[in-house]
């Protein structure tokens, strides 16, 4: 081959770079303004509008419950309500009535006598301590639990919750413990979703309580943790749609409790989309966002702000997104970035690294890009992966990050009752999460919050 066909050659291949950079960023500059113009179209589209007005209007109305209370089988209350989305009891009789039926053991079970010690009505709209119903003062059934140092189990299918004393297994508690220099790492729990109508659900009131069980073995290890929730669970096949701004029930609220005791035990709410399906995809299953979706951009713009009204509305962090299954057009992660301040995105064409990133969104807000480089355990069986993930991680000196489907865990947590009305919960030592957490602090990490990989 000749100089002069190889300077040819050479030349029309930078011709074909050049047109195909020309081409990527026109595309990119026309998904950009396609994101824009969508979002800002879709805070003043009237399914926005009246999807919050309406979710205000049914939240933040008092409704009675047909939730009974119990304690050793002894009726405590009969008399609840929702609001917000949270089941509320009459205080000073629900209070006297525990404190009635508990005997000399209470104190040894960790139970709190006389600290309620608040002001007034209402002070949050949102998740108030009290509320004044028909002049009764009515507390938060969950704040009155965690109050007392005490738990409970909810019977959905039979509107009806038990109470009980409190003790944790800690016969097999690890001995290694967080360092005072540990370095950051993420852990994100995933899928967290209202399912337990359907066929094969994660989170039945037994799946709900033994994700509480999580959040409290985390807590008693010093660990803090992400929640990516799917607050509406959408199954098309099975003719489900559970809108937790649109129907309160006895589940419901035994979802909303979890979450907020979740909350309580360093748990970080992630937004994981608005249904996390399309079509005849069920939630936690089907996409939502990229190109896989069926969805236009109008409409998942719309999704996009319905999502943050939700937990906004459920009195949750409403700043962080997760797409589902990671699929995000370039219009998609535009719009993301007009609402939301932290974007939970793997590592991908848009985002190479493997570290904590930030940008600007178009109002000079920056938004910050979280990935979880070890991934995520699919089963039991991958847990060797997992931790050698996680070394190359830590070798590499990327963020150590990974997501958990805790129901991975489930048939290893085991709860009993007691005759007395202690409740045990005990975590299998061996299992997934146990030994991810051993290793993660064993190497000198601790799981925590992503702001410590700024600082």
């Amino acid at each position: 081959m000749n100089k002069t066909v190889i300077k040819s050659t050479i030349a029309v291949v930078i011709a074909a770079l050049t047109a195909m950079t020309v081409i990527y960023f026109i595309y990119m500059n026309i998904e950009r303004h396609r994101g824009l113009e969508a979002i800002k179209a879709a805070e003043g589209s009237a399914a926005v509008l009246e999807k919050k007005k309406a979710a205000e209007e049914y939240l933040f109305r008092i409704r009675k419950a047909p939730v009974k209370i119990y304690f050793l089988d002894n009726e405590v209350q009969n008399e609840s309500c929702f609001y917000g989305g949270r089941l509320y009891v009459p205080f000073e009789e629900t209070y006297e009535s525990l404190v009635g039926l508990m005997d000399e053991r209470a104190e040894d079970f960790g139970v709190i006598f006389d600290n309620f010690i608040f002001s007034g009505y209402g002070e949050d709209k949102i998740n108030p301590y009290f509320l004044n119903v028909d002049g009764r003062c009515y507390i938060s059934f969950y704040k009155l639990i965690k109050g007392m140092g005490l738990c409970c189990l909810f019977d959905s299918e039979n509107d009806r919750v038990d109470v009980f004393y409190r003790k944790t297994d800690t016969s097999d508690a690890p001995k290694i413990v967080v360092s005072d220099n540990a370095k950051p790492a993420l852990l994100r729990l995933e899928d967290i979703t209202p399912d337990g109508y359907c066929s094969k659900p994660r989170y039945t009131d037994e799946g709900l309580e033994k994700l509480r069980a999580v959040g409290e073995y985390l807590e008693s290890r010093g660990q803090r943790f992400y929640l990516a929730v799917i607050f509406r669970y959408v199954n098309p096949e099975q003719g489900i749609d559970v809108d937790l701004t649109e129907e309160t029930n006895t589940y419901t609220a035994d979802f909303l409790y979890t979450l907020d005791y979740l909350k309580d035990k360093g748990g970080m709410v992630v937004i994981h989309g608005y249904t996390h399906q399309y079509g005849d995809y069920f939630s936690a299953d089907g996409f939502e966002f990229g190109c896989f979706s069926g969805l236009d951009t109008e409409e998942k713009a719309r999704r996009l702000l319905m999502a943050r009204t939700t937990a906004e509305l459920l009195g949750y962090d409403c700043f962080r997104w997760e797409f589902p299954h990671y699929g995000a057009s370039p219009s998609d992660i535009v719009m993301a970035e007009e609402t939301y301040d932290v974007i939970f995105q793997s590592k991908n064409k848009l985002f190479r690294s493997d570290c904590i990133g930030q940008k600007k969104a178009s109002d000079g807000r920056s938004v910050t890009y979280v990935p979880l480089p070890a991934y995520y355990l699919n089963n039991i069986y991958e847990l060797d992966d997992m931790l050698k993930r996680i070394d190359k991680g830590e070798k590499k000196g990327n963020v150590v990050g990974l997501f958990f489907h805790p129901s991975i865990d489930f048939e290893d947590i085991i709860i009993e009752s007691t005759p007395w009305g202690v409740r045990n919960w005990h975590y299998t030592p061996y299992k997934a999460l146990p030994v991810i957490t051993d290793k993660i602090l064993a190497d000198g990490y601790t799981f925590t919050e992503f702001e410590e990989y700024l600082y």
